[in-house]
């Protein structure tokens, strides 16, 4: 797999093919991906964003606005079964990786090509980043009026990992009729349509009239912490009166505003859950007897690091590039037979010129020395942050 994006809904889906088995290149702009730089001033260069997103993958450095740049990446494209591109209209096509060039001249290649807003819509030059997706698809609005809050930004890179997601399954899908036909095809994912097409609210915003789903709130059981309840509010009201009805009396009166009768039980659910001997015990209580799903509200630090993310095996231990290790998410995937992982680190730009321009390319050491003279061919030094990231 050729892999010619960038940040994050590209490259995941490179990481992703990486750990499953794919031999994937990541052709890298001198300039470097942008999340080499999205961290930490002291993290720049082999980020941990980076590191995340690229795991598993060789790393070739081609300078494509010259013309044996060009020629390069051409003969790239010819080796590779994907190409995954998330150039903005036009780029791909002036750099010699457009699709009708590839399939010309690799007609089993499929090509993903990821944008913002569709190739072919009128708002197909406008960039697309994860902030920018959120606000134009509506989340952004939506949550806000959920939660009775001004417009927040999203804690995550929502719309580049959605669609990740859709490119890597249109990508499958697409692979295998290549494989039954020897003829690949373009697969297009807009963030737009991804976004709005995976988001679950829409069923209810789309209901004439609209409905805004009330999220059931968290309830803070004192000692034993902030705790989520599965199901709305009189539901879960209902299945704790029954269960625990000595326990748990009514405070609404005849007459009350729904609102007055929903508060005053919270409080009153909160109170008993504050009473319990222990968390372990409430839980207990709330999913065995009860039967209502539950959770303790866990901060993310503990969700990756506690007990139960050891037992799951959840980080992954890799060499950070910097003569040290640094913890990453694994991918979720377990199969009954196959392994499933990165074989090498995430790489250094540029750092398989040389090995990818002979072994793919076939080209000999004394013309892969002079594509690097000419400024064809770069790479970053591993011990220098600022030209890993392109400075």
């Amino acid at each position: 797999m050729l892999d010619c994006s960038q940040v994050l809904a590209g490259p995941y889906v490179g990481r992703m093919l990486a750990e499953l088995g794919a031999d994937v290149v990541k052709l890298e702009a001198p300039a470097g991906d942008p999340t080499r730089v999205i961290a930490p001033k002291a993290d720049r260069g082999m980020s941990g964003m980076y590191t995340w997103a690229n795991l598993g993958k060789r790393n070739v450095c081609i300078d494509l606005r010259t013309s044996e740049g060009r020629e390069l990446g051409t003969r790239l494209a010819r080796w590779a079964d994907v190409i995954l591109e998330n150039f903005r209209p036009g780029v791909a096509e002036r750099l010699g990786l457009g699709w009708a060039s590839v399939h010309a001249q690799n007609p089993r290649c499929v090509m993903v090509s990821i944008s913002g807003f569709g190739g072919d819509s009128s708002l197909r030059d406008r960039g697309a980043y994860a902030p920018t997706m959120h606000a134009a698809t509506g989340l952004l609005e939506y949550t806000a009026r959920k939660a009775r809050l001004p417009v927040r930004p999203l804690a995550d890179a929502y719309a580049d990992l959605t669609t990740a997601m859709h490119a890597m399954v249109g990508l499958c899908a697409a692979l295998r009729v290549a494989e039954r036909t020897g003829t690949g095809e373009r697969v297009e994912i807009a963030m737009y349509d991804a976004v709005l097409g995976t988001y679950s609210e829409t069923c209810f915003e789309l209901f004439d009239p609209r409905e805004t789903r009330p999220e059931p709130p968290a309830y803070d059981a004192g000692a034993n912490g902030m705790i989520a309840v599965a199901g709305p509010p009189q539901y879960v009201w209902a299945e704790l009166q029954r269960t625990f009805a000595d326990e748990l009396a009514d405070p609404a009166r005849a007459g009350m505003e729904l609102s007055e009768k929903a508060r005053l039980r919270h409080e009153t659910i909160e109170h008993w859950m504050a009473a319990q001997p222990s968390r372990e015990a409430l839980i207990h209580r709330l999913e065995a007897e009860a039967n209502l799903p539950c959770a303790p509200v866990a901060t993310l630090s503990e969700a990756l690091t506690g007990p139960f993310a050891q037992e799951r095996g959840l980080l992954l231990d890799v060499d950070d590039r910097s003569g040290g290790r640094r913890p990453v998410v694994r991918l979720p995937y377990r199969f009954s037979r196959s392994r499933v992982g990165a074989q090498r680190p995430a790489p250094y730009r540029g750092e398989h010129n040389a090995e990818i321009a002979s072994e793919l390319l076939g080209l000999d050491e004394d013309r892969i020395r002079a594509l690097e003279a000419a400024g064809v061919l770069l790479a970053g030094s591993p011990h220098d942050r600022s030209q890993q990231a392109g400075g």
